[in-house]
């Protein structure tokens, strides 16, 4: 089985992002990450001219698993989207 390539859009002051990624670190998932607010304007405008249609508030983290994107820290659903379980202890 083909792990799903995970792909974030975050912000560098964002604490939700942050745990994001410190979760996806605690499960040895593989991402890639992008820090929109370092992104040059003309990058980001054409970032948010792309994500208009499913994150019009412009919110943050953005975790792209597959073809699905999820928006905001939803623990829970991208925990299901990758195949995770929570781990007892």
């Amino acid at each position: 089985m083909v792990e799903p390539k995970v792909k974030l859009l975050v912000l560098t002051t964002c604490i939700q992002c942050k745990a994001l990624k410190k979760l996806l670190e605690s499960y040895n998932v593989p991402y890639d990450s992008t820090d929109v607010d370092l992104m040059l304007k003309d990058e980001r405008d054409e970032l948010f001219e792309k994500m208009a249609p499913f994150n019009e508030k412009k919110a943050f983290p953005v975790t792209f698993i597959g073809d699905k994107a999820i928006v905001g820290f939803q623990k829970d659903l991208i925990m299901s989207e990758l195949g995770l379980t929570y781990e007892s202890g």
